[in-house]
């Protein structure tokens, strides 16, 4: 690497009409001028805001750069929402940056010279007014010596997009469609959560991750590639709120090392090109992400919502030509199924449907556990037996069992078993529906003829041999090959 003195700071760049040449040969700048030498013998290239994005964090943190700008983001210590904290983020000021890189990182011979290269970060014209308030142009442009250097500039951006893509153990990146940009904006790095944590019926976890590990095999995707069928697969996750959906998505991305890409389909931005686009540029073997689907579109199909100009049909097909084949999950959820237009689910577009119920007898233990890992199983089946007696015909979600262990997170295991510490939670669930802070129980389909209550939803899931899994024909059984349309039943 150079040392501090490559660094040159420059000025506000002004190119107004007379002085478009500044716009065109970003060179123009004395001090650009004379770090290349010739700019005439040089190749440049303006780099996209996806680009600028992975260029920042990469060459914000080498020593010999010195020029910065501040703001305000979100790191994060752990996979909860508890474990962020506020802290200023550092970027590249306006300035250039003189890189040596290592031959290897741009497909050179270990033993040859270092490739050198000009970062700049020019700021054009006079601000102007957005959404935002007043803005400046602010681009990115590298730079290399040499005219014939086209290769070296895209070697280096392809080892920052690798590098981007790569994930750690236990970790993956969090990523939002910019709409008005056109770009994925990478907005925080997580420590993925293990999927134990997650307490699902074990028959449940067990089916959902075979058919994923059956997905990711090569042997499959070379099946799709000689049959012809886009290297995807695609599930819906929906049931009522606070059953797990979004902490299952992101264990699941922490156990395959997949980054997460948000979609926000009502975003004002989100045309049917824009959607489309947003599919194709996501990065393969990645896990995108549509949540609350059930709130796009009426029953003509008509948005429900006037700001978003995309349609129905633009979501059709953008899930129908998701991705160049790179093998990416596609998940939807909903807390209303019923309310999906049937196209919206038809086989293709979406592979399983898994449906997150209420807390059942197994999961009511399983979250005991998680809490009090060292407490015998007898006192998790006891705790499981006093809540449903104690809740009787009232239903609880995960998410109001794990609000109880919380409040009795000093209490012993003996004691937060107990009948009368579980009447707390009752009277908590009452208590917020009484605020109005609860929704209220989705009036939804249920699962052939599923009911809310656990033991019919128990005895569903014993006639369908206790398995969960049926196709549309209410066959059981469960399958990898994407010409079926199978349900996975959590209740």
């Amino acid at each position: 690497m150079s040392n501090t003195s490559d660094f040159e700071p420059l000025g506000h760049i002004h190119s107004s009409a007379r002085e478009m040449s500044t716009r065109l040969r970003p060179f123009s700048h004395p001090s650009v001028a004379a770090a290349l030498g010739d700019p005439e013998e040089a190749t440049f290239a303006v780099v996209s805001h996806e680009l600028a994005a992975l260029l920042e964090d990469y060459a914000t943190a080498l020593p010999q750069a010195r020029s910065f700008s501040f703001d305000v983001g979100r790191v994060s210590r752990g996979g909860q929402e508890g474990d962020t904290r506020r802290e200023v983020q550092p970027a590249l000021g306006i300035g250039l940056l003189k890189l040596e890189l290592p031959p290897q990182m741009v497909g050179r011979s270990e033993g040859e010279a270092p490739a050198e290269i000009f970062v700049l970060k020019q700021e054009l014209g006079d601000p102007v007014g957005t959404g935002c308030g007043a803005c400046i142009l602010s681009e990115f442009v590298l730079i290399a010596r040499g005219r014939s250097q086209l290769q070296l500039l895209k070697a280096f951006c392809d080892h920052l997009v690798e590098r981007a893509d790569k994930t750690e153990p236990r970790t993956f990146s969090i990523s939002r469609w910019n709409s008005k940009s056109q770009y994925w904006k990478r907005e925080q790095q997580v420590k993925a959560r293990s999927l134990q944590s997650v307490v699902l019926p074990q028959r449940v976890m067990g089916d959902l991750i075979e058919d994923i590990d059956d997905f990711t095999l090569s042997e499959t995707a070379d099946w799709y590639a000689e049959h012809g069928i886009p290297y995807k697969r695609s599930y819906l996750f929906y049931g009522v709120p606070g059953a797990g959906k979004t902490s299952l998505i992101q264990a699941l991305a922490g156990k395959y090392c997949r980054n997460l890409c948000y979609l926000s389909p009502n975003d004002p931005d989100m045309t049917d090109d824009s959607l489309k686009s947003a599919f194709v540029r996501a990065a393969p073997k990645s896990i995108i992400v549509l949540e609350d689907v059930d709130a796009l579109f009426g029953e003509r199909r008509e948005a429900k919502s006037n700001k978003s100009p995309l349609t129905f049909s633009g979501l059709l097909n953008a899930l129908d030509g998701v991705g160049p084949g790179g093998g990416q999950i596609v998940i939807l959820s909903s807390n209303h199924r019923e309310r999906l237009d049937p196209a919206l689910l038809r086989a293709g577009r979406v592979d399983k449907h898994i449906y997150f119920g209420f807390a059942s007898a197994e999961q009511r233990a399983g979250i005991f556990r998680q809490f009090y890992p060292k407490a015998d199983e007898a006192l998790a089946q006891q705790f499981s037996v006093n809540a449903a007696s104690v809740l009787g015909s009232q239903n609880v979600a995960m998410a109001d069992l794990q609000q109880y262990f919380i409040a009795q997170r000093k209490s012993t295991a003996e004691v937060a078993a107990s009948a009368d510490a579980v009447a707390l939670l009752v009277e908590e669930i009452e208590s917020r529906s009484e605020r109005g802070l609860k929704e209220e129980p989705a009036k939804e389909e249920q699962p052939t003829g599923e009911k809310n209550s656990t033991a019919e939803a128990n005895a569903l899931a014993c006639k369908h041999g206790d398995r969960g899994v049926s196709d549309d024909r209410g066959q059981s059984g469960s399958s990898s090959d994407s010409a079926k349309h199978i349900h996975i039943h959590i209740n």
